[in-house]
């Protein structure tokens, strides 16, 4: 999960505003919980060492703090031990288990000859959430030290699966106004 944006439009950290009862990083490592490894991948705010302990998982410093998101999933696919990785963005309320399952199910069923990624797919292509070969670890890398910093970059470079997108899954908090 990714919890290292700036949040300049929120104008407060976004992982720790509460929506519903629960704060948005929360929302985002219960949309985890049936994954076998689970990383923050953020600064150095305690509170999200703290978030990552109280759901079991593990904070990880971003390699490149403030450089992108293509950096931070750099980072995440490097440490990950298994075929398939997630990787969310903290600002998605209502993200369930069942839709990282669909993108999960997506990759691994991809026949695609070069690694693959799943993302969520409806008017346009959300580049966050997605699923990917931890294979790309290394294409990521090299793009990010490229100069990339977009998740889009990566994306060209993969098999993309469409999914098609529940809004629910889609809906991101990025404004005070999008707290309802």
């Amino acid at each position: 999960m990714l919890a290292g944006g700036q949040s300049r439009r929120m104008g407060a950290d976004k992982a720790f505003i509460p929506v519903g009862g629960r704060r948005l990083i929360d929302c985002a490592l219960e949309a985890l919980a049936d994954a076998s490894q689970r990383f923050v991948v953020g600064g150095d705010d305690p509170r999200l060492e703290d978030a990552a302990a109280l759901a079991d998982a593990r904070h990880i410093s971003d390699r490149w703090p403030g450089e992108g998101p293509l950096g931070a999933v750099a980072t995440a696919l490097e440490l990950a031990d298994h075929p398939v990785t997630v990787v969310l963005p903290c600002d998605l309320p209502a993200i369930s288990p069942e839709d990282v399952a669909v993108l999960v199910r997506a990759v691994r069923e991809s026949s695609a000859a070069a690694p693959s990624a799943a993302v969520f797919s409806d008017q346009r292509r959300h580049y966050l959430p997605l699923a990917i070969d931890t294979k790309a670890a290394a294409l990521a890398e090299r793009l990010f030290e490229s100069g990339q910093r977009a998740v889009a970059s990566l994306l060209d470079e993969l098999a993309v699966v469409d999914v098609p997108a529940p809004p629910s899954a889609v809906a991101d908090v990025d404004t005070p106004e999008d707290l309802g």
